[in-house]
């Protein structure tokens, strides 16, 4: 599923806002050969290694209309005459990201940035939407070192998780997504 922004609505740029006072921007997504899934810091350090530039911190940004806004803490590489290219690799193998550049999420291993959620309305469904998606991402979040999930999970997060996943598949359903 796609949930790259079609375009930048005042709604979109009032959300990335709330993050970040920089303006968002679609980058190219170019996946590096090496790079990894999850683990877009260690994809541009190495790109780095191999061609210079340097890294940009930030956020990418989904979106699905009628449901939510989401910024997933991300980092591009930034080659020496400053164009960014996202080298890691994005479900749907997507041509380009929204990015929103945030000079201060700069990434830390020991402390992870969980995703930043919000309601793309005010509607029943997608408010119970959001509510799960941030139960889902509580429980996940407790089990990360550096951005990995590390550890299997207890069997009562499981269940919760697996009982949210349910409830959210069925939001999505009634939302006619």
């Amino acid at each position: 599923m796609n949930t790259l922004p079609k375009s930048i609505t005042p709604e979109l740029k009032s959300f990335c806002q709330s993050i970040s006072p920089d303006r968002p921007v679609y980058v190219r997504s170019k996946r590096s050969s090496d790079a990894q899934a999850s683990a877009c810091f260690d994809n541009v350090a190495r790109k780095i290694s191999r061609a210079g530039g340097s890294i940009a911190y930030g956020w990418a940004i989904w979106h699905i209309p009628g449901l939510y806004f989401e910024a997933e803490h991300h980092g591009v590489w930034r080659n020496r005459r400053g164009d960014l290219l996202d080298v890691s690799p994005q479900l749907g193998d997507v041509s380009e990201i929204l990015f929103l550049p945030d000079s201060t999420a700069v990434y830390n291993p020991s402390q992870f940035r969980s995703n930043v959620i919000t309601p793309a309305n005010d509607t029943p469904v997608a408010i119970e939407f959001v509510a799960m998606a941030k139960a889902r991402n509580a429980i996940l979040d407790r089990y990360r070192t550096d951005e990995y999930i590390a550890v299997t999970l207890s069997a009562a997060d499981q269940a919760a998780l697996d009982a949210i996943k349910l409830r959210l598949s069925d939001l999505w359903k009634s939302a006619g997504k």
